[in-house]
């Protein structure tokens, strides 16, 4: 137990999302080896009591991480699972609390801290414990906030070690060859080829021509002559057939709509490298209405548009505890991916959009 590990104690059909999202967060900082998550931490086999005891042999906090549904989560029979001995997520707190670890609530979508009574008896020191917060619209600044408490308890990984720049070779100008007679002289002597292609045609006679009259043609006399070559348009198409024709054509070119991807469908969305919900779009040419989805719990809809290849929130609403949210994306690639950026209360973070 060098640096000692950070266990995080979740409960899965209430806070595995975001469990997930904040173990992603912590391997930045820490290291993947001082974080026990134990859906991908324990190996096949191996006795999970055990495994349990021996994780928190080896942390220093451990993260009890609550959302609305923590205390009614219940079994078959319709018990509370906090109340049964036999419970993983009982035990867990319960042994980091008997041990005298760091126990840190996280309060996760806008859950409260459980009372004494709510709780058993090996639990209920819980409800004495400090919570740090986590919120959709200000993951960063929350996760930052636990992190920096964190710190104090485990140490960050090395930063790594910057290879060595190479020295640079100093510029050694390369020693020109001397030139050779023709790219010395080889403008005067083209000037001396051009001039005597100009005395050459002064010398040539030039063929002179009569000058030939324009005969306006009348019904008597036939078209023997030379044809106008500024005819009257209303003469020559008295219809106007031929400018309409043109009109047409410009106007059918002008006309053609711009190209519009087909986007309507599910969209996961990565917030700076991390992915934390979809978007179901459904697509109605260039306008389209959406549901935004955390972790298969829709938390906020709205509109929006495609125009000049970005698409872009007209208006959003979001659910109680949620906050505000825009985004706006632009496709290099035809509607395959989207890059862009999100603003939620006023925090804007780089993101992506992919289907898979």
């Amino acid at each position: 137990m060098a640096n000692g590990k950070i266990f995080i104690s979740y409960r899965r059909e209430d806070t595995s999302g975001e469990s997930g999202r904040l173990k992603d967060k912590l391997e930045q900082v820490f290291g993947q080896e001082n974080i026990f998550y134990d859906v991908e931490t324990l190996e096949a086999g191996l006795n999970f009591d055990q495994s349990i005891a021996k994780a928190l042999n080896d942390s220093k906090v451990l993260l009890a991480m609550i959302g609305p549904h923590w205390l009614k989560v219940s079994d078959s029979t319709g018990t509370k699972r906090i109340q049964k001995p036999d419970d993983w997520v009982r035990k867990e707190i319960a042994e980091a609390l008997k041990r005298e670890l760091r126990v840190i609530p996280v309060l996760v979508n806008g859950a409260e801290i459980p009372d004494s009574d709510e709780l058993p008896d090996d639990l209920k020191e819980l409800s004495l414990k400090h919570a740090q917060e986590l919120t959709s619209s200000r993951w960063n600044y929350d996760v930052g906030k636990l992190t920096e408490v964190l710190e104090k308890l485990v140490t960050k990984k090395p930063e790594p070690t910057p290879e060595p720049r190479p020295i640079p070779r100093p510029f050694v100008p390369p020693i020109s060859k001397p030139k050779s007679w023709w790219a010395r002289n080889y403008l005067w002597a083209l000037g001396g080829i051009v001039g005597f292609l100009i005395l050459v045609g002064m010398c040539v006679p030039v063929e002179e021509y009569p000058e030939q009259e324009y005969i306006q043609p009348t019904e008597d006399l036939p078209v023997t002559g030379l044809i106008d070559p500024n005819p009257d348009i209303r003469q020559v198409d008295p219809k106007g057939s031929q400018i309409y024709k043109s009109l047409e054509l410009k106007k059918e070119n002008n006309s053609a709509p711009a190209y519009v991807p087909n986007y309507a469908g599910k969209w996961w969305l990565r917030e700076d490298g991390i992915r934390s919900g979809y978007f179901d779009i459904v697509q109605s040419g260039n306008e389209f209405s959406f549901k935004y989805y955390l972790f298969n719990v829709e938390v906020g809809r709205g509109s929006g548009r495609f125009e000049e290849n970005i698409l872009y929130t007209t208006y959003f609403e979001m659910d109680e505890n949620t906050g505000n949210f825009s985004f706006a994306f632009q496709s290099l690639n035809g509607g395959q991916t989207w890059e862009g950026q999100t603003q939620a209360n006023q925090q804007i973070s780089n993101a992506t959009l992919s289907r898979n």
